[in-house]
């Protein structure tokens, strides 16, 4: 009788490659033809590819480039947090991806545009990596501040789907000796002031905002937990394809929603959010199945669009609908950052594609008394859309983030 253990090396490691990580480690212990064998690069390969997606052009730029060390020092401890994240800072959320690029397992940050260059990118700040060391061991390092890598762990959340960093040194995240320094030079980058423009403390209700803001983040800044942010993937036969998109949101400046299909409706929920309306809230649901039609007259005033009753409005079959109708701005609506919109596409937003019911979600300060208010969803294009909200008077303008998160 033939034994695996006379089987050609070629042949035992790609049967042991078909086993999982942690089980090849142990069957490495069996005996000395399957240590032989589990050493074999091509065994790890295979693993590295069906495990996390690791490929030959992830490969290059470790300090080994070797298979086996990439998966059992790195990938293996820390490759699931590979990924989009959503840190769990108070009110505020945010946007973090984890990927493997330059011989590291990298954590990059999302931040919204300053407001209200909504057709701006997004921030990037770098906020960790995950390297080998020269001794071929794994070395987490903190990004943040000035003064270069330092010590930082991952561990485990509270629960499935969640993951903690802990900054072992977070006082080298500071840039200056004063608060008052950090706090001004913070603000100064959040609202893109200049060089020697004075920032007015006391009295401007935005710049309140991000000093509260900033107290918040502080409370996170050398321990925060993080959630796994699942994103929808591209759709048939649909008004509009899911994603993120940044839009404004009057005195909290530019924030982030992830736009998905859920029971024949389309819902926008915050990545980042405010004090108003946190993170993870449904801040807008539209109806599909009460899409609009409306004439330049019916679009004059807000109090024009609101004499119009559902049931008078003509709503098709979504076959049935035009491809274009006309767009008009109400008298007396604030616009946020239309103008801008329409300037980055090169083309005057006077007629939409579609336009639906919906509601938007409002409330005070701490998320207290909220409501769903009505909305006007418009479709203007693949990548912008806008939210009117009826009672605020006002228009939201929603651009896609076109960043590869």
């Amino acid at each position: 009788m033939t034994s695996i253990t006379d089987l050609p090396p070629e042949l035992l490691s790609y049967l042991l490659s078909k086993l999982p990580g942690p089980t090849l480690s142990r069957v490495a212990l069996v005996c000395k033809q399957f240590y032989e064998a589990t050493k074999i690069e091509s065994v790890w390969q295979h693993r590295c590819k069906q495990d996390y997606s690791f490929i030959e052009e992830n490969l290059r730029g470790w300090m080994f480039e070797s298979y086996r060390i990439v998966y059992t020092k790195v990938l293996y401890p820390y490759g699931h947090i590979i990924g989009v994240w959503q840190p769990q800072i108070g009110p505020y959320g945010g946007l973090v991806t984890i990927k493997i690029l330059d011989g590291a397992i990298r954590g990059t940050q999302y931040l919204p545009p300053v407001d209200p260059k909504v057709c701006m990118p997004l921030r990037v700040k770098e906020l960790f990596q995950i390297q080998l060391s020269c001794e071929g061991y794994a070395q987490v390092e903190c990004l943040k501040g000035p003064n270069g890598p330092h010590k930082l762990q991952i561990l485990p959340g509270n629960s499935e789907g969640e993951f903690v960093l802990k900054c072992c040194k977070p006082e080298k995240h500071r840039y200056h000796e004063s608060r008052q320094e950090e706090l001004q030079e913070w603000i100064r980058e959040e609202i893109g002031a200049q060089d020697g423009e004075q920032l007015l403390f006391n009295y401007d209700h935005h710049i309140e905002l991000l000093r509260i803001k900033y107290i918040i983040l502080n409370q996170y800044d050398g321990n925060c937990a993080f959630q796994k942010l699942h994103l929808p993937g591209p759709l048939d036969n649909v008004p509009i394809q899911p994603g993120l998109f940044k839009g404004t949101y009057g005195g909290h400046g530019i924030e982030i929603i992830s736009l998905k299909y859920e029971e024949d409706k389309l819902r926008g929920y915050k990545v980042t959010g405010d004090p108003n309306v946190p993170a993870c809230q449904l801040s807008l649901e539209v109806h599909l199945d009460e899409a609009m039609v409306l004439t330049k007259d019916d679009q004059q005033t807000l109090a024009s669009i609101e004499a119009i009753e559902k049931e008078k409005v003509v709503v098709p079959q979504q076959k049935d609908l035009p491809n274009s109708q006309p767009f008009v701005n109400p008298v007396g609506v604030h616009d946020h950052g239309m103008a801008d919109v329409s300037a980055k596409l090169n083309m005057p937003l006077k007629r939409c594609k579609r336009r639906y019911y919906g509601t938007g979600l409002i409330a005070m300060h701490g998320f207290r008394n909220s409501s769903r208010t009505p909305c006007h969803f418009i479709l203007f294009h693949e990548n912008v859309f806008a939210l009117l909200w009826l009672e605020l008077h006002s228009i939201s303008i929603f651009h896609r983030v076109c960043e590869p998160i």
